[in-house]
């Protein structure tokens, strides 16, 4: 097969594994990050990513070409997974000059399910993006010629603005290649503009670590604390091995990570195992040593014990898993080779293995379709996992079925006591339901977990207003607008006012906000009230 028709072959394999998704919601994270930010279609929404801020970028042009269309927002995540694909079948030949063997590590890395995500999530797409860049910087660094080798450095630099952590380790994959493929005592100094670029970003890295921590303890309800990394890591690499050899369970939270001692011992057992295969491929088979560094090289900025990340999660599996599918496709090569006469029935396994793939990877893409199947899938497979429960009982309260959205609700908490949002979920089913004291005493717990949750002061103050306590209406407005200043809860305040007959107050307010806004209706008309 000729280079041209393998990469036809690759964009075939791609579109009928992903055409499913293509038209799929907006989901999780999409939803604060692309559909719910006022400024997604300005420049000015990039500059707090200054430091990876191509990602932003692709959101800021997506929605000038198309509007909220997810479309527009996913379509960069599958054509950079083509890209990635390409250059993995590009790579692999380079070094191996095996158009088969290059074909094999591609078709299995273009539809494998365990890494679906990537391409499937909008906010999952970075990983796909930062693993493009990189890529690319490694094709041209072992693609001889000075502008080959600039254009390595330029690719590498875009993958470090791709991703603000993810990246940062990549740049010892240069002198590996060099030490197991090429001439390191030749060519050292040339990986020097890749390491000196991780580093300016690692003083990046911490400068973050603040926000990230706080992020993931208020969003993602990550509890502080160190992790036993004995304990982790064999953890962590043995689920990603089960995903990418038996990719039946996938799920957006892997929060299913507690094993009894048999099955912490088999994992850690795989582990070591995995580990004496690098040792011994750095001793006797160098290959086995590079492909197999690249998978933990890559995963490393994950397997950290300071809980700054999840500890098992698919998009992170994107790019390490390049390092396994070379190891299996040199194996299946080597047996191909070995036993010749078989050659057809290996080849037709691999073909079906291919098949039976993608065909996993395609029913998957229908539980990213939208918010409800997201969550019902993962509520089958995430069932420890607090943020699970939360949003089914959100799936269940958009489907009118309150009693089911309150125990949703009500699971959330009991497995994460000071889970805020559930809480104000939790909130506004009571008061949806008409239980106003329930929804109430929610509503303060909510505010005591997160005193920044500024939608719980707002439908605190809208209940004491409905029983027509303006005094703790308007200190509960006045709370919301401290943490969240917008003209919406100012006119709401300025409603209140009204209500209390302090018409001067009132209009103080208005005026102040049509000086912002000459255009707000609600402030105009209460204006209005408030001159009479």
């Amino acid at each position: 097969m000729t280079k041209k028709l393998a990469l036809i072959t690759l964009a075939i394999l791609i579109f009928v594994t992903f055409v499913n998704s293509l038209n799929n919601a907006f989901l999780s994270d999409d939803l604060a990050e692309i559909v719910q930010k006022p400024t997604i279609g300005d420049l000015s929404s990039i500059l707090p990513y200054w430091t990876a801020p191509i990602r932003h970028i692709i959101y800021f042009f997506a929605y000038h070409i198309g509007g909220l269309n997810p479309f527009f927002f996913r379509i960069t995540n599958v054509l950079f997974h083509l890209g990635s694909t390409f250059f993995v079948y590009l790579i692999v030949l380079s070094i191996y000059k095996s158009k088969r063997l290059s074909l094999i590590t591609a078709s299995l890395f273009a539809i494998h399910p365990g890494i679906g995500e990537a391409v499937v999530w909008i906010s999952g797409g970075m990983y796909a993006q930062y693993t493009f860049f990189f890529l690319a910087s490694f094709y041209f660094y072992i693609t001889p010629g000075k502008r080959n080798y600039f254009l390595s450095i330029l690719f590498y630099l875009f993958s470090l603005m791709s991703h603000p952590v993810m990246p940062i380790a990549l740049f010892v994959i240069f002198p590996l290649y060099e030490l197991v493929f090429g001439n390191f005592k030749k060519n050292w100094i040339k990986v020097f503009p890749f390491l000196t670029m991780s580093l300016m970003y690692v003083f990046k890295v911490f400068l973050g670590l603040g926000e990230r921590e706080q992020t993931l303890q208020q969003v993602h309800l990550q509890e502080k604390g160190v992790d036993n990394p004995f304990i982790q890591i064999p953890i962590a690499i043995s689920s990603y091995f089960e995903l990418i050899f038996f990719p039946k369970t996938l799920t957006l939270y892997h929060s299913e990570l507690a094993f009894g001692p048999i099955s912490f011992t088999i994992r850690a057992a795989v582990t070591l195992s995995f580990f004496a295969l690098i040792i011994f491929g750095f001793l006797k088979k160098k290959a086995i040593f590079f492909w197999g560094s690249l998978f933990l090289i890559s995963l490393s900025p994950t397997l950290t014990p300071f809980r700054l990340n999840w500890v098992v999660a698919e998009r992170y599996l994107y790019l390490p898993s390049i390092g396994i599918f070379v190891l299996v496709a040199l194996s299946l090569e080597y047996l191909i080779t070995k036993f010749s006469k078989y050659k057809k029935i290996f080849l037709s396994l691999i073909c079906l293995i291919i098949v039976l793939l993608s065909f996993r990877t395609i029913i998957r893409n229908i539980d990213w379709k939208n918010e409800d199947n997201l969550w019902i899938a993962t509520g089958k497979t995430s069932p420890s996992s607090p943020n699970t429960h939360n949003n089914l009982g959100d799936v269940y309260g958009r489907q009118g079925d309150k009693q089911k959205a309150l125990q949703e609700f009500q699971t959330a908490i009991m497995l994460k006591p000071n889970y805020a949002d559930a809480y104000h979920n939790l909130a506004n089913t009571y008061r949806e339901l008409g239980a106003t004291d329930s929804a109430l005493l929610n509503y303060q717990k909510a505010t005591e977990f997160n005193p920044r949750l500024w939608q719980s002061y707002q439908n605190i103050a809208a209940i004491y207003f409905e029983q027509k306590n303006y005094d703790l209406a308007l200190e509960y407005m006045q709370k919301a607008l401290t943490v969240n200043p917008n003209t919406n809860l100012a006119n709401n305040l300025g409603v209140v006012y009204l209500a209390k007959g302090e018409k001067e107050k009132a209009k103080e307010i208005f005026t102040q906000i049509l000086a912002i806004d000459p255009q707000n209706q609600l402030a105009r008309q209460g204006l209005i009230e408030a001159s009479k």
